[in-house]
């Protein structure tokens, strides 16, 4: 502590009432790395252990490319149909009556 006239200057760990390690710098730093090499390890085993040409894929391209042709309107019960062969398709589903507002 010190004084200059009327002013009290105080030293940065008498202000704080305790010293300033900068441990935090080294848990954000750590917890950055540890992040980031989770993340990039997540990412490379998903990748290397991916089968080119599995079932899934090859479903899931056949699912977008219908959902393409389809306008990128879905079906109403949320899975893609097969793709149109030509054969009529069922009229669209009646919709209950809207009922009447109630009489005040």
């Amino acid at each position: 502590m010190e004084r200059q006239g009327d002013e009290v200057h105080f030293e940065t760990d008498e202000a704080r009432g305790a010293s300033t390690p900068n441990i935090m710098r080294w848990v954000l730093g750590i917890s950055l790395f540890a992040a980031i090499a989770l993340m990039s390890a997540i990412w490379i085993f998903g990748a290397a252990n991916r089968v080119q040409g599995d079932e899934a894929d090859e479903a899931r391209t056949r699912v977008l490319q219908e959902y393409g042709s389809q306008g990128g309107v879905l079906p109403a019960n949320g899975a893609a149909e097969p793709a149109d062969t030509g054969a009529e398709t069922a009229a669209p589903a009646e919709t209950a009556p809207t009922p009447a507002p109630a009489a005040t």
